[in-house]
């Protein structure tokens, strides 16, 4: 799926005229990496007052969307807070829609992700960030000392507070077998809180094995 620009009036906060701007309504982050950037930055929809000079951000409704990663995040306007059970209803009927039209092919389980304007867009993302340099740590360490390493499905992964790749069992891909594996990396110094809580959950009585990609 492609990023999208459309056009709107936007409102100068110095309550000048109202002017024509372009901005993004729909990121695609794995196709336009560029704008994902832009968003870390605050640049994204970043639009200039004519008038006044000032600079702003168009307060727009904005899809944000990375299919490799499976996250779907529906930004709505700040102004528009107070009316969430309402966009709330409104974001799942689009999500059905979106995903059984636009993107049926990607055959989408994962539920989207609501936020209130760019800078918590923003917060999202640099935590997606810290998640995946922290995996990437999991990963390193786990062929280190010769482990398989596997990726997660990324939802499940997030949804459970998991790194997106953990140590595999060569052979014993049971629940406990990935909780063995990951006490191996832990055990050889790596501090992941991400990997701890993955082992403690696949140790659990009754646990199933992992959701693997």
């Amino acid at each position: 799926m492609k990023s999208i620009k459309n056009e709107a009036a936007a409102s100068c906060p110095n309550h000048c005229e109202p002017f024509d701007v372009e901005y993004w309504s729909l990121v695609s982050a794995d196709q336009d990496p560029d704008l994902k950037s832009a968003i870390l930055g605050g640049e994204l929809n970043l639009v200039r007052c004519p008038e006044c000079g000032a600079f702003f951000h168009h307060d727009g409704d904005l899809i944000y969307f990375d299919a490799p990663s499976e996250l779907l995040v529906f930004v709505f306007s700040e102004k528009d807070r107070q009316r969430e059970p309402e966009l709330l209803a409104r974001m799942h009927k689009d999500y059905d829609l979106i995903k059984t039209t636009l993107l049926k092919q990607l055959n989408m389980d994962y539920p989207p992700v609501s936020v209130f304007g760019l800078e918590a867009l923003k917060g999202v993302l640099e935590a997606e960030e810290k998640v995946s340099d922290e995996s990437e740590a999991v990963a390193a360490a786990s062929a280190a000392l010769g482990l398989r390493v596997a990726r997660l499905k990324p939802s499940y992964a997030r949804e459970n507070h998991f790194p997106f790749y953990v140590p595999a069992p060569a052979q014993n891909e049971t629940a406990n077998g990935y909780a063995v594996a990951a006490s191996k990396v832990l055990g050889s110094g790596l501090k992941s809180a991400l990997l701890r809580n993955f082992m403690d959950r696949m140790s659990e009585e009754g646990a199933l094995s992992p959701l693997i990609l």
